[in-house]
């Protein structure tokens, strides 16, 4: 993404990456976005393993196979066992995670370390709070409106449950991510 763009274009351009990233995660708002950069590591590193993954994104052993593993229940992954050693499985793309994460990188020139990098700082961004998509969905939203209301943030959300949305923004008012003014 262009440093020269606006704030608002800036962050409406955040909110269209989240969007598609959501659907290369099973059209599921609640993914981490740790999820996200492993599954754009896998697709810069086809048929790479677990290991290969733990020592380039620093991931902990546990954490990553259970991130594996709902990469894989949902269907944006596949293994393959390795030919030269029966144990070692290796992690490929799957279409339609691959077709949205495509779209995804377009606005990073297709560069996966800059989508990576994008998707750690917003992890940062967050600090102690574990980020989803959904989350990253609704500080984009109120970075791109002027004014914003409740409603306005919940009209672009991913037709989940109202409760789960308004958790969601609580949650970001509560960790301090976003701020609360007058009264919505």
């Amino acid at each position: 993404m262009t440093q020269s763009m606006d704030p608002k274009e800036k962050a409406e351009r955040i909110g269209h990456i989240i969007d598609h990233l959501v659907d290369a995660l099973g059209g599921e708002p609640a993914c981490t976005l740790r999820r996200a950069v492993i599954l754009a590591d896998i697709d810069e590193f086809p048929g790479t393993t677990q290991a290969e993954i733990m020592e380039r994104l620093g991931a902990h052993k546990s954490a990553l196979n259970r991130d594996i593993e709902w990469l894989y229940d949902y269907g944006c992954i596949m293994r393959q066992q390795s030919g030269r050693d029966g144990r070692e499985i290796r992690l490929h793309i799957a279409g339609y995670s691959k077709k949205n994460l495509d779209l995804s990188l377009d606005y990073f020139e297709k560069s996966h370390k800059s989508l990576k990098n994008f998707l750690i700082h917003y992890i940062n961004l967050f600090g102690q709070h574990r980020p989803t998509l959904r989350d990253a969905k609704i500080v984009a939203t109120v970075g791109s409106l002027k004014t914003v209301k409740r409603q306005d943030v919940f009209d672009v959300l991913y037709n989940g449950p109202l409760t789960t949305d308004n958790r969601a923004l609580n949650n970001l008012i509560a960790a301090g991510i976003l701020q609360k003014t007058g009264n919505d």
